[in-house]
């Protein structure tokens, strides 16, 4: 075999996605390819396409099906054919990055790893949803990061040795073919490369098979899981792989796919076929569904837990009632507190309604930090704009977007310039994190107070005027902050506050608005965990918090709340018992084991941070070490011994 790479692209009525796909691949910056695209019997102008390509490009190679056989038998013929050692599959209507096989296919060889996997970015297309990068892995030595992805099992974000696809065929005839190939190489490899300077772009359509009408096609993927279990054991061997795979293959399924279908009597069929096919896999055993349900508000907790046991205990008519339920409930009562569908107009109108305001006793400067948000601007710029406080300027950074963020910023600046005081910084180059792009926008800032308000997220209108009443009777305080709502993506709040998630030691202490001193509620409540939800629910008094950020910047999970220490220990901290803040919780926000495991590694890098402050006292060691031993029991992480 040679030793370059065979690209495979399963085809079937997709001519007016098939070139972007093709053109991202002919424009590799890496050039020893192969192409191979297997038309599927396609009824529109696909297969005509393919061979226009066939003819230009002397390395692509076009196969045509004599009947519609599915994506796996495709991809089984293809590989069959390939000439080379290294094999990549791409969807249709997908695309990668420029760099993609560079990239990959040095990081393989460097580790010479069995297979090498990247990112992919989730991208919406004519559905609803919220354009984000889903991580593959978040602890690279650890194969298991890998297995536990919702992702985990898609075949295009990887580049395979050809033996590997020889030895573990694709699936053939049904949905869900990539499961007993894709994760049957994962667990028996030796060796997993994992490379962050690439990604994979997987387009979400209404068309798309994973987007089609629910039916029972859609439970082939328990006939996948069989075939795995063929190749690869459930033994206590692998029991934590699957123990992963059960987690994102079944009990994903059913709490966000079947619940889907809006017909009622249809529903309660799938209810019953899901439950008798998954009795074997003990569901409501899998250590990882008790780690999701912990992560989840007091209404959502009920929710769930009632879906899975109510399913399981065969009560299908209660539990189909309980999803109509829930999404009435989601779409009457937990809707969004702000106007829908905005339009650049609504924006230029606050913006003239802001320029007829007073200025306040303070200047203030509003940063929002912005990438990939294009879906949330509009509704962010109209929610600060909307204030009942004068603002005295608005700075919007970018920070190298990828998608068209940047032309609504340009339109917004453009429209509203002549009214308020706006302007926007770009960077040339992606910062790699939030800190970053804060402490620019605290250098930018020209105001008394800065409120860095994150661009996906949005506010009441009587934020402003509420956080800051306190600042203005007391010159000292450096935080001021109010309560926290969560919303989806929609917008829509699923978490009405955020006290009893911070209030852990359960003092009542944020049940009403409060002045402290810094070192006081550090020593009392902060010290414990971080008690300040998200960014966009605080003001700051504007200084040079420049060392303060660059130790925050060493963390990836815990940054914010040492930031938070730093800050309020220079003077007071303020709290109003309002929800006027919203935060939005991306659908890519399910944390992983791995990822639990850096969290409460950060945890306790903050707490000799804050110890070196202060010093803890027997009260405080002792309230720290009930955290370690609940997150290790909640987060299901090995127990060890703390400094």
């Amino acid at each position: 075999m040679k030793d370059g790479i065979t690209v495979i692209i399963p085809c079937y009525n997709v001519e007016k996605y098939l070139d972007s796909c093709v053109q991202s691949i002919i424009n590799q910056t890496y050039k020893n390819l192969e192409i191979i695209l297997v038309d599927d019997s396609s009824t529109d102008n696909t297969w005509k396409i393919i061979k226009q390509y066939e003819k230009k490009y002397d390395n692509i190679k076009a196969l045509k099906n004599e009947k519609n056989s599915g994506a796996g038998y495709s991809r089984n013929r293809a590989v069959e054919i390939a000439s080379n050692q290294y094999i990549s599959f791409i969807d249709s209507d997908d695309y990668i990055e420029l760099n993609f096989y560079e990239t990959m296919l040095k990081q393989m060889k460097k580790e010479k790893a069995d297979v090498v996997v990247c990112d992919i970015f989730v991208r919406y297309d004519n559905v609803e949803g919220t354009d984000t990068r889903s991580v593959a892995c978040i602890k690279p030595t650890d194969k298991y990061s890998f297995i536990n992805n919702g992702l985990a099992a898609s075949p295009c974000n990887k580049i395979f040795n050809k033996d590997q696809l020889l030895k573990y065929k694709f699936l053939e005839g049904t949905m869900n073919e990539d499961i007993p190939t894709v994760l049957a190489i994962l667990v028996t490899s030796s060796k997993i490369a994992y490379n962050t300077s690439t990604y994979y772009n997987y387009i979400q359509r209404k068309s798309s098979v994973q987007n089609a009408t629910l039916s029972n096609k859609r439970f082939d993927i328990f006939k996948a899981l069989d075939a795995l279990e063929a190749r690869i054991p459930r033994n206590q061997k692998n029991k934590k792989y699957w123990d992963a795979i059960i987690y994102n293959q079944i009990i994903m399924f059913l709490i966000y796919v079947i619940p889907k279908e809006n017909d009622s009597k249809k529903r309660k069929q799938f209810l019953k076929r899901f439950n008798e096919l998954s009795l074997k896999y003990e569901i409501r055993q899998n250590h990882l569904w008790w780690n999701f349900l912990a992560a989840q508000g007091k209404k959502h907790k009920v929710y769930y837990r009632s879906l899975l046991k109510l399913t399981c205990e065969k009560h299908y008519t209660l539990a189909n009632l309980l999803i109509s339920f829930y999404k009435w409930y989601s779409k009457n009562v937990n809707k969004s507190v702000i106007k829908e569908n905005i339009t650049i107009d609504d924006i230029v109108f606050m913006a003239k309604k802001q320029s007829e305001m007073k200025e306040g006793e303070f200047k203030l400067s509003v940063v929002v930090p912005n990438y990939n948000y294009e879906k949330f601007l509009y509704q962010r710029i109209y929610s600060i704009l909307y204030q009942r406080e004068k603002i005295s300027e608005l700075i919007i950074l970018d920070d190298c977007s990828k998608d068209n963020s940047r032309e609504l910023i340009d339109e917004i600046v453009e429209k509203t310039k002549e009214y308020i005081n706006i302007k926007k910084v770009y960077n040339e180059t992606n910062s790699g994190t939030a800190f970053k792009q804060w402490e620019k926008g605290f250098k930018e800032a020209t105001g008394d107070y800065v409120w860095i308000a994150e661009a996906d997220d949005y506010c009441d209108n009587k934020f402003l005027k509420t956080v800051l009443k306190p600042i203005k009777n007391d010159n000292d305080i450096v935080i001021s902050y109010c309560d926290t709502a969560f919303i989806d993506k929609m917008g829509n709040v699923i978490l009405k506050s955020i006290k009893q998630e911070i209030d852990i030691m359960q003092t009542g202490h944020w049940d009403s608005d409060f002045v402290n001193e810094g070192s006081k509620e550090i020593n009392d409540y902060s010290f414990l965990n971080c008690t300040i939800a998200n960014v966009s629910s605080v003001i700051f008094k504007n200084n040079n918090y420049s060392k303060y950020f660059k130790l925050a910047g060493k963390y990836r999970q815990c940054g914010d709340w040492l930031f938070y220490v730093k800050v309020m220990n220079d003077g007071k901290i303020s709290y109003v018992d309002k929800t006027f803040n919203y935060y939005r919780v991306h659908g890519s926000n399910v944390t992983s084991l791995t990822k639990k495991q850096k969290h409460f590694d950060e945890i306790k890098l903050v707490h000799n941070e804050i110890d070196k402050m202060y010093k803890f006292d027997k009260k405080q060691k002792s309230e720290i070490n009930k955290r370690y031993k609940f997150l290790r029991r909640v987060w299901s992480l090995d127990d060890g011994k703390d400094k």
